[in-house]
């Protein structure tokens, strides 16, 4: 898998650097706190999902084309509302698991650590949530990419005989590298705001955008193959 996306990464340098570089640009200017971030981090999955399966290049000249190399419009409408769905079912799972260790009084709001154990019940919540959900109903998403079978009975059939290997793709995937990211923000205490100089801000934005945009990469390279093997059983 990471063999993959490197070659995609060598082959469409021009829409990765792209997207990261306009990334960085509105989250300086709006300071969106991470709208923008998550909007292309969209994007990029599905023009990874368009690379792998329908052998697409984006070079320099048309780095974000809307149309695919058959001349058909990149669906890029439906494929968000997909990936939106997908994310507010991934925050609702969160939410929910939150919520019922209050209920049992797991977390105490008054504690001194509830601060570091807010972040590792989040990741012990969330990596099972994503994951799981992924390995499930995810190919959903690489086949609006090239405008396939988009019901959730069909992307469940594909998951459930590609649940383990893209499960496994998941957590070494894109999982492996986000919290090794937030481990190396949390352990270098790396922390901008609006006193930071430019300069500072800028290289924190682009290590942060890199920390999302090439996760994303790695979970539509994990679902893509998901994918093609459900399609050619």
């Amino acid at each position: 898998m990471y063999g993959r996306a490197l070659s995609l990464f060598k082959t469409n340098i021009a829409l990765y650097t792209i997207v990261i570089v306009v990334v960085v640009m509105f989250e300086l200017m709006m300071q969106a706190v991470g709208i923008v971030t998550l909007v292309f981090a969209g994007l990029t999955m599905l023009y990874t999902h368009r690379m792998i399966q329908l052998d697409e290049v984006y070079g320099w000249a048309d780095p974000l084309s809307t149309t695919g190399k058959d001349g058909s419009k990149v669906p890029i409408i439906g494929y968000s509302l997909r990936f939106l769905a997908l994310f507010i079912i991934l925050t609702l799972m969160i939410t929910a698991g939150f919520i019922t260790l209050d209920r049992f009084g797991v977390l105490d709001p008054n504690a001194e650590t509830v601060d570091l154990a807010f972040a590792i019940w989040g990741v012990l919540i969330a990596v099972p949530a994503f994951c799981g959900l992924m390995a499930v109903v995810g190919t959903v998403l690489p086949a609006c990419a090239e405008r396939g079978d988009t019901s959730l009975i069909s992307a469940a059939g594909r998951g459930f005989k590609t649940f383990w290997k893209t499960l496994v793709n998941l957590v070494i995937g894109p999982v492996a590298l986000a919290i090794t990211g937030m481990i190396i923000l949390g352990y270098t205490g790396w922390h901008v705001d609006e006193t930071s100089g430019w300069v500072l801000r800028a290289a924190y934005q682009i290590f942060v955008s890199i920390l999302t945009i090439v996760p994303a990469t790695l979970a539509a390279t994990a679902l893509s193959i998901a994918y093609l093997d459900a399609e050619s059983r």
